[in-house]
């Protein structure tokens, strides 16, 4: 099973728990398990690999609308939709055994790690996509990651440096309860909370910018020297907009190091407009060495 489905798997149980249902989301995924077993024509048109995911996703959705918890139909639906077709039969079975607390699932690395942060985040901020709560949930995630990210050795013990996974939910829940929304508090306790954790302001980062994809955005992280006024953050987000060839969410903070101007993240992409930048270059036309290591920009 991918690490993102466990994930997401996790993030459907607590909902359900949240909601008063887990032992009915348990109880009738095992059911479809038995039918699948029972059902040969079912089983074979879900993990068909000439039949195309979303087909095999609405057939799903169709036979069980009205007959199983929502949050069921959203896990199956999840699982054929992502899975590879002839392994979703088995990956069901897994999710019965995860679901029920009969597997114990391990973790082989960072990437495993963010895979299942991933999954996790995804579920929630489903729960809460086209609501005014996604967008709270997306700015609160950001200005976390900035305190974290301010505060070295506060981004070393949430990233597992010296810290054990309750010390780290513990110190997050100590940090966000009763400052932010639940999703948040969840979202973040369970990045904390995960082991081999690289850095944990980057996943924090990455579930920001899923947020954002849910909502048709793309984030900017705009570093700036001084505090932006509202006519330069409206000309820097239609050019980044121009620039990505779409809407981007921007997302602000104040670096005085970069001496004037900005830095702009948009995924992968840095756009550098900072003095600090320009002084680097100046450097290195005149023979000095760099004082900051590069990175590509554009």
């Amino acid at each position: 099973m991918r690490e993102s489905l466990r994930g997401y798997a996790q993030g459907i149980l607590y909902l359900a728990s949240r909601a008063g249902r887990q032992d009915q989301v348990v109880d009738e995924l095992r059911e479809f398990n038995n039918l699948l077993v029972s059902q040969e024509m079912l089983a074979e048109v879900i993990s068909d690999p000439s039949v195309p995911a979303k087909k095999r996703q609405a057939i799903l959705g169709d036979l069980l609308v009205s007959k199983v918890d929502p949050l069921v139909i959203r896990l199956l639906q999840s699982f054929v939709g992502t899975e590879e077709p002839r392994s979703v039969l088995d990956a069901v079975g897994e999710l019965v055994r995860l679901t029920s607390g009969e597997e114990i699932s391990t973790l082989d690395g960072g990437f495993a790690t963010v895979g299942r942060i991933a999954g996790y985040s995804q579920a929630l901020l489903e729960s809460i996509d086209g609501t005014g709560g996604l967008e709270q949930v997306e700015g609160e995630l950001f200005r976390f990651a900035r305190i974290v990210e301010s505060d070295l050795r506060l981004r070393r013990v949430l990233s597992g440096v010296g810290s054990d996974s309750r010390q780290r939910k513990l110190l997050v829940t100590a940090l966000l309860s009763g400052k932010a929304d639940e999703i948040t508090l969840k979202i973040a306790e369970f990045a904390a909370s995960t082991d081999r954790l690289r850095d944990f302001v980057e996943v924090l980062d990455s579930v920001v910018a899923r947020a954002a994809m849910l909502r048709h955005r793309k984030v900017a992280v705009v570093q700036s020297a001084t505090e932006l006024t509202a006519a330069q953050m409206d000309q820097i987000s239609a050019a980044l907009s121009r620039a990505v060839g779409s809407d981007v969410e921007m997302r602000t903070s104040v670096n005085p190091s970069l001496v004037g101007g900005v830095v702009a993240v948009v995924g992968d992409t840095v756009f550098d407009g900072s003095v600090r930048r320009r002084i680097e270059q100046l450097r290195v036309r005149l023979g000095l060495p760099a004082t900051v290591k590069s990175r590509e920009r554009y």
